[in-house]
C-alpha cells in the first residue's frame, strides 16, 4: 500500500511539472553571482544579465554584436525593472543578484534592432543521458539525480531558456531502456519509452569522463529532423553550456519567426473538445502566447466547438510548428485554400 501511495505521489508531482514545463516564465530574469553589493559589481551584473536575457529571447549567442544592441548594452540599467540580492549560503561565498528586466522595453529594443525573438511557449525536451566514468561504469541520469552533471545541465538550460526533464527511471523505464540503449542512441527504443513523458523533442547524450575532462556525443531529435554533434571540454560546465548553446540555436531556427517574415496572415481555427469550464480561456491564452500570434478573436462557440480568427506574423508553417508545442492542439485537418485549420484541444 505504501509503495502504491508513493508511486501515486511521484506521478502526481510529475504530471503537475509536465503540465507547466513548456511555459518559460523567467525569460526576462537573470541571476548573476557577485562578490559584493558594491555599485560597480551591480553595474557589471546588470550588463551581464541583460545579455543573458537577450540570448534566451533570441537563441543567438552573438546577439551582443548587433549594432543597436551593442549601444544599448552601455545603458543596460535603463531596462531594469527590479533587482534583489540573495545572501551567500554556507556553501557559497558570493552573493546572488536577481534582476528582472522590463518586458515591453526589451521587446521594443529587439524590434528596433530588427531581431526576432522567442515567446514563453517552448518545446519540452526529454533528456536521455548516459555517463561513463573513468572506471568504465555507466549509468543513466535520472530526474533529481545527485551529482554535478544533472545540476549543471539544469542550470545551463535555465540560462538559455530551454525547458528540460529527465526520465524518472522507475521500474517502467528500467524495463524498457538500458544504459546501452542510451549510449548507442537506439532511437526506436528511446522514442517508445519517451511517450509517457509527452516531450516535444529528445536530447540524447553519451558523456565520457576522460583524464582531461569530458567527451560527449549528442543527438537532438525534433520531429523528423535529427542533429548530431560532438563536444569535448575540460569542465562539465563548459560541456553543458556548449550543448545548451547548440540546442538553443537550432530550436530557435525552427520556432522563431524570422524578421524577413513580416507579412501578416489571418487563419481560421476550428477547435473541438472544448468541454471543460476553463478550456476556452486556456485555449485563447495558449494561442496568444505562441510566438507568431499577433491577435486572437473569438468568432463562435457551438457546443464543444470553438471558431477563432487568428492573425499571425510570418508563414503558416511557422504557426503550425509553434502550435504543436506542448501537444495541447492536435491538428486534424487543414485547408490551405481558405487558411482553415481544424484542431482538437487536449486537456
Amino acid at each position: 500500500m505504501k509503495k502504491l501511495l508513493l508511486s501515486f505521489i511521484v506521478l502526481f508531482i510529475f504530471s503537475i511539472t509536465n503540465a507547466y514545463a513548456v511555459k518559460v516564465s523567467s525569460l526576462y530574469q537573470a541571476e548573476i553571482q557577485v562578490a559584493s553589493q558594491t555599485e560597480d559589481q551591480k553595474e557589471q551584473a546588470v550588463e551581464d544579465g541583460f545579455l543573458q536575457v537577450l540570448i534566451k529571447l533570441t537563441g543567438d549567442p552573438q546577439i551582443g554584436a548587433n549594432p543597436v544592441i551593442r549601444q544599448s548594452m552601455k545603458k543596460a540599467d535603463y531596462y531594469v525593472q527590479e533587482y534583489s540580492y540573495l545572501a551567500p549560503t554556507p556553501d557559497a561565498s558570493q552573493y546572488l543578484i536577481r534582476i528582472r528586466y522590463d518586458i515591453d522595453d526589451v521587446n521594443r529594443l529587439l524590434k528596433k534592432a530588427g531581431v526576432a525573438y522567442w515567446g514563453e511557449n517552448r518545446p519540452l525536451l526529454l533528456v536521455w543521458l548516459a555517463i561513463t566514468d573513468g572506471q568504465h561504469n555507466a549509468e543513466i541520469i535520472a530526474s533529481e539525480a545527485p551529482g554535478t552533471e544533472y545540476s549543471t545541465m539544469k542550470q545551463q538550460s535555465r540560462k538559455y531558456g530551454i525547458p528540460l526533464i529527465f526520465p524518472i527511471m522507475d521500474m517502467d523505464d528500467m524495463s524498457k531502456v538500458s544504459v546501452n540503449d542510451v549510449s548507442d542512441m537506439t532511437l526506436p527504443v528511446l522514442s517508445e519509452a519517451a511517450k509517457r513523458y509527452s516531450p516535444d523533442a529528445l536530447l540524447i547524450g553519451n558523456l565520457q569522463k576522460t583524464k582531461t575532462g569530458f567527451a560527449g556525443r549528442w543527438r537532438l531529435v525534433l520531429g523528423n529532423t535529427t542533429f548530431d554533434w560532438m563536444i569535448s571540454d575540460k569542465s562539465v560546465e563548459g560541456e553543458m553550456s556548449a550543448v545548451m548553446n547548440f540546442v538553443s540555436q537550432n530550436l530557435a531556427k525552427n520556432y522563431v519567426v524570422k524578421t524577413a517574415d513580416t507579412q501578416e496572415l489571418t487563419l481560421k481555427l476550428e477547435v473541438t473538445n472544448v468541454t471543460q469550464r476553463d478550456d476556452l480561456a486556456q485555449l485563447v491564452q495558449y494561442l496568444k502566447q505562441l510566438t507568431p500570434v499577433e491577435q486572437v478573436d473569438l468568432a463562435q462557440v457551438a457546443g464543444d466547438v470553438v471558431d477563432l480568427s487568428v492573425i499571425v506574423r510570418g508563414s503558416l508553417a511557422g504557426f503550425l510548428k509553434n502550435a504543436a508545442i506542448g501537444q495541447r492542439l492536435v491538428l486534424k485537418s487543414q485547408d490551405d485554400s481558405t487558411n482553415k485549420l481544424v484542431y482538437k484541444w487536449v486537456h
